[in-house]
């Protein structure tokens, strides 16, 4: 239902019916019925993570599982042909920084879960945004999907 709601324009309210279906899902971590939905449902997630959701973690999970088998057959096709390796890898404490700019928190939020200050993540998104020649979190959090390291 939420694919046709896409598909018929209505993307607030396909927006808001994912948001229920999760809902439903997290408590009991039920991944399948999104694992093995159409194709479209993916992008689905992915463009539900950017516009913010309270299962970040859990959409976050099924985004990558959803990529993993798609990659062998092309998956997007094009979109991922064209992607440029990183120059400079990022490290452990990025990649994780990194995990967390897919949701809603601000940097502050962020900073409180990590148990470091807000200057420290905010060092980090800097070098996370160089390395992946992003200017803003949403273009980060796309490139990132891209490389798969997200």
């Amino acid at each position: 239902a939420t694919v046709l709601a896409v598909r018929a324009g209505d993307d607030r309210r396909a927006g808001r019916m994912l948001e229920q279906a999760l809902d439903l899902a997290a408590p009991d971590d039920h991944r399948r019925p999104f694992l093995r939905a159409e194709p479209g449902v993916r992008e689905l997630l992915a463009v539900h993570l950017d516009s913010g959701t309270a299962h970040w973690s859990l959409v976050s999970d099924l985004v990558r599982a959803a990529d993993t088998p798609a990659a062998p057959t092309g998956g997007t096709g094009t979109a991922d042909a064209v992607v440029a390796p990183l120059d400079e890898p990022l490290t452990e404490r990025e990649l994780t920084i990194l995990r967390y700019l897919q949701s809603i928190l601000s940097n502050v939020e962020i900073a409180a879960e990590l148990s470091v200050s807000v200057n420290t993540v905010k060092t980090h998104v800097r070098n996370i945004y160089r390395k992946l020649d992003a200017t803003r979190r949403r273009d980060a959090v796309r490139r990132a999907r891209q490389l798969h390291l997200i």
